[in-house]
């Protein structure tokens, strides 16, 4: 029988088979840093983009900030603008009525009696005056409640006048300013 020797080659082989091993493993950890390194950068890339998006919000939310404080200080202007026309107005139309009250006063006043003050706030006016009697005081408040212009006339306080003497009294009357106007339309 002949002798062969089978050994180099299967020596020859297992290192062959070693070497493809070894380059098939270097080939899949190449790849495997290949693959690794695409996806950090997919996800790099995806979270840079995100951040953009993040600051491109912010960046217009902070626009709208500052609009919005802009909107509420025009809106608090507007509403100081229409209170002033408001008050405006309100004086336009009451205009007429202070002439009015001051005629009305020097006409309806009766003898023997004196203003002392007489002082206004919205349309209330609230006489202070001295009388020579009450019956003087109470012909006052007959003469203002047959006005036009002046309603409701109420007594908050008669006093007897200790300076004078002689039966004078201080009094203090409340009166409602009106316009003809208004009364027309309360009677309706």
């Amino acid at each position: 029988m002949a002798n062969i020797n089978l050994l180099p080659w299967r020596e020859e082989e297992r290192t062959e088979r070693q070497r493809q091993f070894v380059s098939v493993l270097g080939l899949v950890a190449v790849l495997g840093v290949v693959a690794m390194w695409s996806v950090y950068m997919f996800y790099n890339d995806q979270i840079e983009n995100q951040r953009g998006r993040n600051n491109y919000l912010e960046s217009q939310t902070r626009q709208l900030d500052t609009k919005i404080k802009e909107i509420t200080t025009l809106e608090t202007e507007r509403k100081e603008l229409v209170e002033r026309m408001d008050l405006i107005q309100d004086l336009q139309k009451s205009r007429p009525q202070i002439v009015h009250l001051f005629d009305e006063i020097v006409q309806k006043i009766p003898e023997g009696m004196n203003m002392i003050q007489i002082e206004r706030k919205n349309d209330v006016v609230l006489f202070t005056g001295v009388a020579e009697s009450s019956p003087r005081i109470s012909n006052f408040m007959r003469n203002l409640a047959a006005s036009q212009w002046i309603t409701k006339p109420d007594i908050d306080d008669i006093e007897d006048d200790q300076d004078s003497g002689s039966g004078r009294k201080i009094f203090k009357l409340k009166t409602k300013i009106t316009s003809p106007n208004a009364n027309k339309k309360e009677a309706k």
